[in-house]
């Protein structure tokens, strides 16, 4: 078994890239796992994940997977940052599946932010939450 935030990594950058739209704005290499702030413009970055373990059962496991998507562009003060952000909206927003796992309520956008950074970047942070459960 795959551990779950790495599964839902996975899932996203998969479903990330096959959007066109997604796409048009960002070249697929720059759709990672990395450093918070990126060499390269524009950039998705897939950060931390985090698990909350939701109940424990003989041979099931209930969890909360939680993942941050980092969205860097230049220039043009924030609007290309949410530009690309209204992109990943989209394409996380239909229903997805994780492989070896359940989805109780799909694949949730809980939270997003949008901030200049002091390098003259914006910055985007898209906060994703999925409950998840397996069997042991």
């Amino acid at each position: 078994m795959t551990e779950p935030s790495l599964a839902l990594q996975t899932t996203i950058r998969a479903r990330l890239i096959a959007s066109p739209h997604v796409m048009e704005l960002v070249d697929a290499k720059e759709i990672r796992d990395g450093d918070t702030r990126p060499d390269a413009f524009p950039s998705i970055i897939l950060g931390n994940g985090q698990v909350e373990i939701a109940g424990h059962y003989s041979n099931y496991r209930n969890v909360t997977a939680f993942l941050d998507l980092h969205i860097w562009a230049k220039g043009d003060g924030l609007e290309g940052t949410k530009t690309i952000g209204g992109a990943v909206w989209n394409a996380i927003g239909r229903e997805l599946s994780v492989p070896g796992f359940d989805l109780h309520d799909g694949i949730r956008v809980e939270r997003s932010i949008y901030m200049r950074d002091p390098s003259g970047c914006g910055h985007g942070i898209i906060s994703l939450r999925a409950h998840m459960g397996y069997h042991l």
